[in-house]
């Protein structure tokens, strides 16, 4: 088989660390290759690598399968790069509104208004620049991705699932050689999980190769090869995935200080609320499509509720209008801590009451921010820290930080660490504040088996010692903590 990418004794930084050391990896024709491992942060690293992101200190990357293209188009006078040939999915992506001037704020969602500067899904696929020709064009490619009844929908009213879906398939649609997926399948639900396997055999039919970093129960059948990453280089080397039983290491439990977390947790929320939410037959509506049909839900203080539903079954929707964050609460009967939406409280006297993790809203934060401004920010309840903070309460998001063994990098910005420590970092921004209810929206998402583990086990520890009502969403019944115990299963809108 013909080579296509090779490392060769190869040390790797980024942002001035030493991630890899002596790294050996060959890539040949006719594989499609699972990089797993104990650590997210290495497994993204080490596709950087591939793509050639990350810098060299020592070693080579070959890229032979560019070979031929470049040659042809140096010869030709153009202006070429192996990167023509290869397209990514991360788990970090961004759209702008039409204007390009902007990135979207988070409760832009649920403005209607504002959708009118933002592209549709049609338009976003259609401006995106294609090189190469090859089999994949958009109308092929929203099949494949069950994009086609989401052509007119605003980018901004995606669901994480949808937003998923349509960054795969804006990567598809350049007919790359080489397909590099980060944690695809991140944001699916069970069926899209289910299908993910049939859309990569047809990808991989097509003649494009694929390389993906995975968690070891989450690998398709058509992946080939396997490659596990352990202390800083490729620990073993497995041929499929019938071999993932002959690996060791993977999954391991991990503990926090809880004696720690038990001191930071001595001050209990506000339990005086009868009533931490109360809907009415609430519904909402964009247009001529209804969102949210008829939903009633009460939470009692203490409750654990885990929010079920697909990809676009309103659950953020529903969401938003616990967060203050949809004007169209103000035309329902909504009781939010005892007290019914439109009497004279602001959006800020329903916040200071509730603490939320989501992982888009990474995003959203300015790219000055420290990790120790993003955990303060939650005292203020804004996207960011713009306000001077006592020594108390600097101390507190500190002690915050070092609960999940964050201590080194208080002083490092948001957008620069890691996947897994940017999810903890909201956490101790939502817990801050001790909140009378905590909204988990995907919030272990992106995370490795390992990682996702050590949440689920931090959010049962926050149950067991404080009356906090929580709602978790998540796709993953493995990732639901075991406190929880009432279920809300939404379809098309409606309690089922």
């Amino acid at each position: 088989m013909d080579p296509l990418l090779s490392l060769q004794n190869a040390t790797v930084k980024s942002l001035d660390k030493t991630i890899f050391v002596d790294l050996d990896f060959e890539w040949k024709k006719g594989q499609h290759w699972a990089i797993i491992g104990p650590s997210g942060t290495e497994q993204t690293a080490f596709l950087d690598t591939l793509m050639g992101k990350t810098i060299l200190s020592k070693g080579i990357l070959e890229k032979p399968f560019a070979k031929a293209y470049q040659d042809e188009k140096t010869e030709n006078g153009e202006i070429n790069s192996f990167r023509d040939l290869i397209a990514s999915v991360s788990q970090d992506y961004q759209f702008r509104n039409k204007s390009n001037l902007q990135n979207f704020y988070y409760q832009q969602r649920f403005n209607s208004m504002e959708s009118e500067d933002t592209a549709t899904v049609g338009d976003y696929l259609e401006g995106i620049e294609v090189k190469l020709e090859g089999p994949w064009d958009k109308e092929k490619t929203m099949v494949l991705m069950r994009l086609t009844a989401l052509r007119g929908k605003s980018l901004i009213k995606l669901s994480n699932g949808e937003t998923r879906r349509l960054t795969i398939a804006s990567a598809l649609m350049k007919n790359p050689r080489l397909l590099f997926l980060d944690q695809p399948m991140t944001g699916l639900d069970i069926a899209s999980r289910r299908d993910f396997g049939f859309i990569l055999q047809e990808i991989i039919a097509s003649g494009t190769h694929v390389i993906m970093s995975a968690n070891p129960n989450e690998i398709p059948e058509c992946i080939t090869h396997l490659a596990v990453l352990k202390n800083k280089k490729i620990d073993e080397l497995l041929e499929n995935t019938k071999e993932l039983g002959l690996l060791s290491g993977i999954n391991r439990s991990l503990e926090f200080d809880w004696e720690l977390l038990k001191n930071l947790l001595k001050d209990k929320p506000d339990a005086s609320f009868q009533t931490i939410v109360d809907l009415k037959a609430v519904t909402i509506t964009y247009g001529d499509k209804v969102i949210l049909d008829k939903v009633g839900w009460t939470i009692a203080p203490g409750d654990r509720w885990v929010l079920k539903g697909d990809n676009g079954a309103g659950k953020s929707t529903l969401l938003s209008l616990l967060l203050g964050e949809n004007p169209q609460a103000y035309a329902n009967d909504i009781w939010l801590f005892g007290r019914k939406r439109g009497t004279g409280e602001s959006i800020w006297d329903i916040k200071k009451h509730v603490g939320f993790v989501a992982p888009e809203l990474s995003r959203y934060f300015p790219r000055n921010q420290t990790c120790l401004k993003v955990v303060l920010s939650g005292l203020f309840d804004t996207m960011g820290l713009f306000k001077k903070v006592n020594g108390e309460e600097e101390s507190l998001a500190r002690v915050w930080l070092e609960l999940f063994n964050l201590s080194n990098i208080g002083q490092v910005m948001f957008h620069q660490i890691s996947v897994e420590n940017q999810r903890f970092v909201l956490l101790a921004r939502a817990m801050i504040k001790m909140p009378a209810l905590l909204i988990l929206d995907e919030a272990s998402q992106g995370l490795d088996a390992q990682q996702s583990l050590l949440f689920r086990n931090t959010i049962d520890q926050i149950c067991a010692y404080t009356s906090i009502s929580m709602i978790f969403v998540s796709h993953y019944e493995e990732a639901i903590p075991k406190a929880f115990t009432k279920i809300l299963h939404l379809e098309n809108g409606r309690v089922i």
